[in-house]
C-alpha cells in the first residue's frame, strides 16, 4: 500500500538526527566564491532568459512612401537572436532579404517583409558605474549598426512640459573617418543625459572587419571624491578616447544589438549579416555618483518568454522538406538540448514511450535509402525495420510501450505508385502485423489513451478524413470528413482528440481543432491567414503547436490565454512536430517502477536516497516530494527511523558509499 506525502511522521526530529549520526553522510561542499559583477560566455544552447531579455521593438525614424508615413526599418525581433558555438549571434536582414521572416513596426504589428530587421538583447539587471567589456566580431557590412550600450529612459510629466531623461553610453559601428566618410575602422562613442544633451566622437580604432574577434570596452565613472565623472573608451585594451561631457549617472540595462539606422550607417545592400559576441563582462565600481533607475517602461518591448512545463520535449527542424536535412532534437527538463543522431538522415516525427528515454522516430536509412522506424533508448539507436523493402513512416507508441503503430508503404504497379496501410510492430519480437489492406492511403496513426482505438488519417481523392480502428474487432469508421477539406494528424491526450484541418475548401490554411463526439471546436489561436498544426497538448490548457504566423514554421506555446513563441529553441529553419513527456508523467512512471529504497526516484538506491529521507523525516523545507512506497523499507505502512536504519544497514552491506 502506497503512503501519501502527508503520512504522519512518527519519528521526532531529535530521533531522526540521532539515527542519522550513525550514517557517514558526505559533508556539504563549500560554495564557490562568486565572481563579482556580471559575466556571460554564452556557453549554453540558447539565450539564458534568467539574465537576458530579447527585444521586440522598433526605433530609428520614419520615411514617407506614397504619402504614407512608415517606419524606416523592421525593428529588432527575437527571431534574429540566437546562441551558437559559444557565441551570441545577432542577425541583420538587409534590403536584399526575400525570406519569410517578418520585421516589427513601432506599434508592435508585423511588417509584410523582413527587410532592415535586426536583433538586440539587454540585461534584466540594471548596473551603474563600472567597466563594460565585450569580445566580439562586428557585422562587416555598411547599412547596419553593431552596437553595445547602456540605456535608461524616463518621462517626467510633473512640470508644464514633458521632460525626458535619456541616460545612455554607446559604442556604435560604423563611425566616420577624417574625410567624414563611413568607416568600419571607426566607431561612434557617445554619451547622453537627455535626447538633446549628448556628445559624440568618432574614433579611429583600427581594422575591425578582418574576421577576428576584438575587445570593446568603456569604463563608466559617475564620480566620487577620488573620481572625476567620465567615460573611457578602450579598443583592444587601448584607451582611445575619454568623454567628460554629459556623463550619465542612472543605473541602466546593458544592451547588445545589430539594427538599421535611417541613412547614417549607409545603405544595407546585402541579404544577411551577423554581429557575434563571445563574452560580456561587467565589473561594477559602485561609485557615490551612481543614481537609481526609474525607467518609465521597463517591461515593454520585450519578447515574452514561454513558461514551458517541466518536461522533455521532442521536435524536428529542417530548411525544407525536400532538402532532406531534418534533425531531431531533445530538450531535457534542465533546458539542455541535444541532437538525436545515428546512421540515418532526415529524422523527424519523434514520439515518447512509457519513459522519456524511450523514443521512436522515422528517418531515412543512409545505406538502404528507405524510410525506416528507429528506436533510441538514450544511449543507443536501432533501426527496427532495417532493409524491409517498404517505406516505414509516422510511428507512435502503444500505451503499454510494447508495440508501435505506423504507416507502411509498398510500390504497386497497377496503381503506378505507393500504396500505404497501417501496420503494428512488436518491439520484442520485431514482428510486423498489417492492420489495413485497401486502396486508400492510411497515415499518421495514434493510439487512444486506453489502447482500444487507433486514430488515423485516410486519404481518398487527395482529401483526408479522420478515421478510427477498433483494436479488438478491427472494424473501422470515419469520425470526421468535410467536402473538399483535408483533415489529418490526429493526436490524443487523455480523453481528448485533436487534429489538423484546412480552414475551408477555399482556404487551405491549417487549423487545429478539438473533436468531441462528432463536434469540432477551433482553438483560440487559429487564423485564416496562416497555418497552425502539429498539436502537442502539454498539461491543463497548455498546448505546444507549430505555426507560420511569422513566416516559416516555428514552435509556440498557448497557455490558455495567450500565445508565445518558443524563442529559446526556434531556429532559422522550420521547427515543428513536437511531442512532450511531462515531469508528472515521469514521477508516476518512477513510482511504478522504482526499486525498493529509491526515495528520490532516480532509478537507483544509494546514499542520496538516505540523505533525502533523513531530510524528509526532519521536515527540512523543500523536501516534501519523495517516493513514500520505496521509503517504507519495513513494510509496516509507517515512515520512521526504523526505515532509515534499514536503509543504512542495506547500504553498508552493499558498499554503496
Amino acid at each position: 500500500m502506497a503512503l501519501s506525502s502527508g503520512v504522519k511522521r512518527l519519528l521526532s526530529a531529535a530521533a531522526a538526527a540521532a539515527v542519522a549520526c550513525c550514517i557517514p553522510f558526505p559533508a556539504a561542499s563549500a560554495d564557490e566564491r562568486a565572481e563579482p559583477g556580471f559575466y556571460e560566455d554564452f556557453s549554453g544552447s540558447s539565450l539564458d532568459t534568467d539574465k537576458w531579455l530579447a527585444a521586440e521593438k522598433n526605433w530609428g525614424g520614419t520615411v514617407n512612401e506614397d504619402g504614407v508615413t512608415k517606419d524606416y526599418n523592421g525593428g529588432v525581433t527575437a527571431e534574429n537572436v540566437s546562441v551558437s558555438d559559444g557565441k551570441l549571434v545577432l542577425k541583420g536582414l538587409g534590403n536584399r532579404y526575400e525570406g519569410n521572416q517578418r520585421g516589427i513596426n513601432r506599434d508592435g504589428s508585423r511588417r509584410s517583409d523582413g527587410k532592415r530587421c535586426g536583433g538586440a538583447v539587454a540585461t534584466k539587471e540594471y548596473f551603474g558605474s563600472g567597466s563594460y567589456e565585450i569580445r566580439a566580431r562586428i557585422a562587416p557590412e555598411l547599412g547596419c549598426c553593431s552596437a553595445m550600450w547602456t540605456f535608461e529612459y524616463e518621462e517626467d510629466y510633473s512640470g508644464d512640459k514633458l521632460n525626458i531623461i535619456n541616460h545612455e553610453i554607446d559604442i556604435e559601428f560604423p563611425g566616420r573617418d577624417k574625410n567624414d566618410d563611413l568607416s568600419l575602422s571607426h566607431a561612434l562613442c557617445t554619451t547622453w543625459v537627455t535626447e538633446e544633451d549628448y556628445r559624440t566622437k568618432s574614433v579611429d580604432c583600427g581594422e575591425q572587419t578582418d574576421g577576428k574577434f576584438h575587445t570593446y570596452r568603456f569604463d563608466w565613472h559617475t564620480g566620487s571624491e577620488d573620481e572625476v565623472p567620465r567615460v573611457e573608451y578602450y579598443f583592444d585594451d587601448k584607451l582611445t578616447y575619454t568623454a567628460y561631457d554629459f556623463i550619465p549617472t542612472n543605473e541602466s540595462r546593458f544592451w547588445l544589438g545589430l539594427w538599421f539606422p535611417k541613412y547614417w550607417a549607409g545603405t544595407p545592400d546585402f541579404e544577411e549579416t551577423v554581429f557575434e559576441v563571445d563574452y560580456v563582462r561587467i565589473t561594477p565600481f559602485h561609485e557615490s555618483g551612481d543614481t537609481p533607475q526609474h525607467e518609465s517602461y521597463p517591461d515593454s518591448g520585450w519578447k515574452e518568454t514561454a513558461e514551458l512545463p517541466k518536461s522533455w520535449l521532442l521536435w524536428h527542424s529542417y530548411s525544407s522538406y525536400s532538402a532532406l536535412d531534418s534533425r531531431l532534437y531533445l530538450r531535457t527538463p534542465d533546458g539542455t538540448v541535444k541532437t538525436i543522431s545515428g546512421d540515418f538522415i532526415h529524422a523527424m516525427n519523434g514520439s515518447f514511450g512509457i519513459s522519456p528515454e524511450q523514443i521512436i522516430f522515422m528517418a531515412i536509412d543512409s545505406e538502404a535509402d528507405e524510410w525506416d522506424i528507429y528506436l533510441s533508448d538514450g544511449e543507443n539507436t536501432e533501426n527496427l525495420t532495417e532493409r524491409s523493402g517498404f517505406r516505414n513512416e509516422d510511428p507512435k507508441w502503444s500505451p503499454d510501450g510494447k508495440s508501435v503503430v505506423f504507416k507502411r508503404g509498398h510500390w504497386d504497379n497497377d496503381a503506378d505508385g505507393f500504396v500505404y496501410d497501417l501496420a503494428l510492430l512488436d518491439i520484442e519480437t520485431r514482428t510486423v502485423t498489417m492492420l489495413t489492406d485497401d486502396s486508400a492511403e492510411e497515415a499518421m496513426p495514434c493510439f487512444s489513451e486506453d489502447g482500444s482505438f487507433i486514430y488515423y488519417a485516410s486519404y481518398s481523392g487527395g482529401i483526408g478524413s479522420i478515421c478510427r480502428l477498433d483494436t479488438a474487432s478491427h472494424r473501422t469508421e470515419t469520425i470526421f470528413s468535410e467536402s473538399g477539406v483535408t483533415a489529418y494528424y490526429p493526436v490524443v491526450r487523455g480523453d481528448e482528440l485533436f487534429f489538423t484541418k484546412w480552414y475551408s475548401a477555399d482556404n487551405r490554411c491549417d487549423q487545429l481543432v478539438r473533436y468531441d463526439d462528432g463536434r469540432i471546436t477551433r482553438l483560440p489561436f487559429d487564423s485564416e491567414l496562416y497555418d497552425c498544426s502539429d498539436a502537442c497538448p502539454a498539461d491543463g490548457d497548455r498546448m505546444i503547436f507549430s505555426s507560420t504566423m511569422n513566416g516559416d514554421y516555428d514552435l509556440y506555446l498557448f497557455d490558455g490565454e495567450k500565445v508565445t513563441a518558443l524563442t529559446e529553441i526556434n531556429s532559422g529553419n522550420n521547427d515543428l512536430g513536437a511531442d512532450i513527456y511531462t515531469w508528472e508523467e515521469y514521477q508516476a512512471y518512477l513510482e511504478s517502477s522504482s526499486p525498493e529504497g529509491d526515495v528520490n526516484m532516480d532509478g537507483r538506491f544509494n546514499i542520496a536516497d538516505a540523505v533525502l529521507f533523513q531530510k524528509w523525516l526532519l521536515s527540512v523545507s523543500g523536501e516534501e516530494r519523495i517516493n513514500t512506497e520505496a521509503a517504507d523499507i519495513c513494510r509496516d505502512n509507517k515512515l520512521d527511523g526504523f526505515d532509515l536504519c534499514m536503509m543504512r544497514s542495506r547500504l553498508i552491506g552493499a558498499g554503496s558509499y
